[in-house]
């Protein structure tokens, strides 16, 4: 009776521990379904924990929208796709969703399509403007240092820049001061004498004073016909002096490379989410669902009460069935026989009698 007591306590306490209560969430929404079972709505209303945009009336996950949303079935098991346009490089672990509920059917993620689409090409004339210091500004010599082409690649842009030839200018950029001896003759004509009382003692050229340092006399005519005395006398004086100047040492070279430039932008990727429905037990509504734990708790109690109750009756009659049986037997208070002696005297008995 204790093992029966016993076993009924184990099962009365398993059933009650595994005993849950499950309650299905009915979440919103707004997907509209055509007569063939396809929804062409693309809003989309399932928690995430992407948050929330209320201006378009969607919820983002990972930062982007889905494009389109549909619904199908196969083979009986219900299936939601869920179709986004991300940029290259986007992980499509960020558009996937866990524990998705919709109208009150459980969806995991079973496959996951990727399509690339094809990306643009920019086309643009570019101009860009080099420099370049040298000591020259001889107009081929400058051609000759610079670059006929240059290689551009710039913002995803490249392409080849021909040189402009008639962008080419050269500005001064340094200069320097030098001095250098200026000289020059000055000659005087009709002088009575020949003496340097007449010669001017300084002169000027382009802009600097020369000082005299020779004079030399030519006579031109004589006071009468027959006399080889002379009444008239050229001058020619020579001036000497120092002028300065100054000299451009360096020059800034700038000229323009043009052509047209190019670049191809990666296109977008499109990726579609496909869930797949998951089988899950009916669980009864939560109106019809009832608390079985205090009636088994009450059941549990009874019965160990009853089985304690039970156990004590049966050992009480056990005790007095024994006491009982002690008092109505006669021998029960004589002592134990010696057998081996008492055989031994009834042998005696037998030999004496013989």
């Amino acid at each position: 009776m204790s093992r029966r007591i016993a076993a009924l306590a184990a099962c009365i306490l398993v059933l009650t521990a595994s005993t849950a209560v499950y309650a299905a969430e009915a979440p919103e929404t707004v997907i509209e379904e055509t007569g063939s079972g396809t929804s062409i709505s693309i809003t989309d209303i399932t928690p995430r924990e992407g948050g929330t945009d209320e201006a378009k009336g969607q919820l983002a996950y990972g930062s982007y929208y889905p494009v389109e949303i549909q619904t199908t079935e196969e083979d009986g098991i219900k299936l939601l796709v869920k179709t986004f346009v991300v940029p290259e490089g986007t992980s499509p672990q960020v558009l996937v969703e866990k524990g998705l509920t919709r109208r009150g059917i459980q969806y995991e993620v079973s496959d996951v399509l990727r399509r690339e689409l094809e990306g643009s090409r920019e086309q643009k004339t570019i101009s860009q403007k080099l420099t370049l210091e040298t000591d020259t500004n001889d107009r081929e010599e400058i051609l000759s240092l610079l670059k006929p082409s240059l290689e551009y690649r710039e913002n995803g842009f490249s392409g080849t820049l021909l040189l402009d030839e008639g962008s080419v200018r050269a500005k001064v950029t340094d200069s320097s001061n030098y001095s250098y001896t200026l000289k020059d003759t000055r000659e005087y004509l009709g002088l009575e004498r020949n003496d340097p009382y007449y010669v001017p003692k300084t002169t000027e050229k382009n802009g600097a004073v020369l000082k005299l340092t020779n004079v030399s006399w030519t006579p031109m005519a004589s006071a009468a016909d027959n006399s080889s005395v002379p009444s008239l006398f050229k001058a020619t004086a020579e001036y000497s002096g120092t002028a300065w100047g100054s000299k451009e040492d360096g020059y800034l070279v700038t000229a323009s490379y043009t052509g047209e430039v190019s670049r191809t932008t990666q296109g977008d990727v499109i990726y579609s989410i496909i869930y797949e429905e998951v089988k899950v037990p009916a669980i009864l509504p939560e109106s019809l669902e009832f608390d079985w734990r205090p009636i088994l708790t009450a059941v549990l109690v009874i019965a160990l009460v009853g089985g304690t109750a039970v156990g004590g009756f049966f050992l009480v009659r056990f005790l007095k069935s024994r006491s009982q049986g002690r008092e109505n037997n006669p021998y029960a208070n004589r002592p134990k026989m010696q057998r081996p002696e008492l055989l031994d005297e009834m042998d005696r008995g037998l030999g004496d009698a013989e």
